[in-house]
């Protein structure tokens, strides 16, 4: 074409052929044929079973919060049962649902976590979101690995917090036996992860509306599942607590684990525990509060004997007041406690009980 003369020519692609990124008129070079199209978040909604009837599990509830407030785009949630969880959806919507899936399939009315994966994943392909949570919870670990598979993406387990920058997800959880905070992202869509309770503020309850779909499984459940007993044992849950009395590796005798029950009957208060103590044997895995135990936001948190290790602050750093009692003035839970006492675990804990 005569009068082109080095790519001027705004009317043809023919110039600056040295220019291997140059695009053809009316194409934008932000425009990746690559691009995923998928967008939003969707959420396995968790249902416990409780004396006034089925409720949404508080990580339920704060993933869903989190991620209305956090997403631009659409917000999606899963819902498996009958009739009874009808009376959830207001809830559920309040949150910030756009549309709620509700699988009411008899055959899965006993959690089944391959057929679960397997719906889950049916309405992925449907919905085709961005991100995929759910909570850290036993169910919540057990399934999540089964739908990541079956999609074929990876998966980022027991998170501590969470943020979006766009539609890529940043991930964030303990690594290197919790060493370091590490921030994580999936190549992949969709992005997945379970996220811990208390990862994020327990969210006001509200009613709201949206659009539920009922969805059909079509798939197979591989095993029946005879009985569904709960576990007995201990009903407290140190998650609810608003004061814990938390014992670690400072605690040298087994005797002043019913003194810390004594003093935390009488001022309203449960009572925790480091890994450290959980592996002698001395208290059961469900109190104990860490990387690998759980993670806790009470209005405060008296530390016994406890270091402050980066495993066991993760559980416990939004605790709205730290007491940290601890001989070792060099320990790394004095750094970040409100108030330290520099003295014996055992001699405070027994004056205390004693004075009160």
């Amino acid at each position: 074409m005569s009068g082109c003369s080095g790519g001027s020519c705004s009317s043809c692609s023919s110039g600056d052929q040295d220019n291997p990124d140059r695009l053809p008129p009316g194409m934008l070079k932000a425009y990746n044929l690559n691009q995923s199209t998928a967008d939003g978040v969707l959420v396995w909604v968790e249902v416990e079973n409780s004396p006034e009837g089925p409720r949404l599990t508080d990580v339920s509830a704060e993933i869903l919060a989190a991620a209305k407030g956090m997403n631009d785009g659409r917000l999606f949630a899963v819902l498996f049962g009958g009739l009874e969880v009808k009376p959830l959806y207001p809830e559920i919507f309040g949150y910030g649902v756009d549309s709620l899936y509700h699988v009411r399939d008899k055959r899965l009315d006993v959690y089944t976590p391959e057929a679960y994966a397997s719906c889950i994943a049916e309405i992925t392909e449907r919905v085709v979101p961005a991100v995929i949570l759910m909570g850290a919870t036993p169910r919540g670990r057990e399934l999540a690995p089964r739908l990541a598979s079956l999609l074929g993406t990876g998966l980022t387990a027991d998170c501590t917090a969470l943020s979006l920058d766009g539609r890529k997800l940043i991930m964030t959880r303990p690594a290197f036996g919790g060493n370091l905070m590490a921030d994580i992202e999936c190549p992949h869509y969709p992005q997945m992860a379970t996220v811990r309770q208390g990862a994020f503020p327990t969210p006001e309850r509200r009613e709201g509306s949206g659009t539920a779909i009922y969805w059909q499984y079509t798939g197979d459940v591989p095993k029946e599942v005879l009985s569904d007993e709960p576990e007995t044992g201990e009903s407290d849950d140190i998650r609810d607590a608003r004061i814990l009395i938390s014992l670690g590796s400072g605690i040298r005798h087994r005797e002043t684990i019913d003194i810390a029950e004594s003093l935390a009957r009488k001022i309203g208060a449960q009572v925790s525990c480091s890994r450290a103590l959980v592996e002698k044997g001395w208290m059961p895995r469900s109190r104990q509060v860490g990387m690998s135990g759980r993670t806790v936001t009470p209005d405060l948190y008296i530390a016994f004997g406890i270091s402050g290790a980066v495993q066991h602050r993760v559980g416990m750093v939004k605790a709205k007041r730290i007491v940290a009692v601890n001989t070792d003035a060099d320990a790394p839970i004095h750094k970040f406690a409100d108030l330290s006492i520099l003295s014996d675990a055992e001699a405070v804990i027994k004056e205390m009980e004693r004075s009160l």
